[in-house]
Order: structure tokens, then C-alpha cells, then sequence
């Protein structure tokens, strides 16, 4: 009986679930009735986006930065050796590179240099 009982809760808070937000489309948006024109459409667009990033402010400013910095001192014992490590890693991997890549760089400014070069002499050749 029990798991009846469970099974009949559970297909109801799926059917309210899937059932409750349609109630919303009901309602007029911003408190103006539905637009009959457009011009009336492009200046409920236009309220709407000015509305919004005032909304996103807020909603990033209350809710999802602290949420983020708390999740950030709870990981941050955790995170933190492992990143040192990694940091330490990648430098001491950039150190043993850095003669290959200082040629590479060299190499390929001079190519660029005598690109820009020819471009160059090419446009004045053109006119």
C-alpha cells in the first residue's frame, strides 16, 4: 500500500511540475496587455531590455557571487596545493622551452617583418 501511496505522490509532482508554470503565460507581461501593433511589440522589447540588466546586477550581486565566493573558501584547502603544484609545474616546463620558443618568437617576427615588407613594396608597385 505504501508504495502506492509513493508512486501516486511521486506522478502528481511531476504532473504539478510540467502543470504550474503554464499558469504564468496567463498573466500580462510587465503589467501592459499583450501588444497589438508592432511598434507596441518593439517598445515592449525595449522595456524588457532595459529592465534586464538591472534584474542580471542584482541577481549576480545577491545571489550568485556570494553563492561562488562560499564555494570558493569551502574548495579553496582542497583546490589550492593542487594549483600550486600545477603552477609549479608549468613554469619550471615554460623555463625548459623558453630558448626553443624565444628562436620561434624571433623567427617568426622576422617573417611578419619581411611580410609587412613585400606588402608594402607590392602596394606601391600596384599604383
Amino acid at each position: 500500500m505504501d508504495y502506492k501511496l509513493y508512486h501516486i505522490a511521486i506522478i502528481l509532482s511531476i504532473a504539478s511540475g510540467l502543470a504550474l508554470p503554464s499558469f504564468s503565460l496567463g498573466q500580462e507581461p510587465l503589467g501592459t496587455a499583450a501588444p497589438q501593433t508592432v511598434e507596441e511589440v518593439g517598445n515592449l522589447g525595449m522595456k524588457i531590455i532595459g529592465m534586464m540588466p538591472d534584474a542580471v546586477k542584482k541577481v549576480w550581486r545577491e545571489e550568485a557571487l556570494p553563492f561562488w565566493q562560499k564555494m570558493w573558501e569551502w574548495a579553496k584547502p582542497v583546490i589550492d596545493p593542487w594549483l600550486q603544484k600545477f603552477l609549479g609545474l608549468l613554469s619550471k616546463e615554460v623555463e625548459k622551452r623558453r630558448p626553443g620558443l624565444e628562436q620561434e618568437f624571433q623567427k617568426e617576427k622576422t617573417e611578419m617583418q619581411n611580410d609587412i615588407w613585400q606588402r608594402f613594396k607590392d602596394l606601391w608597385r600596384d599604383n
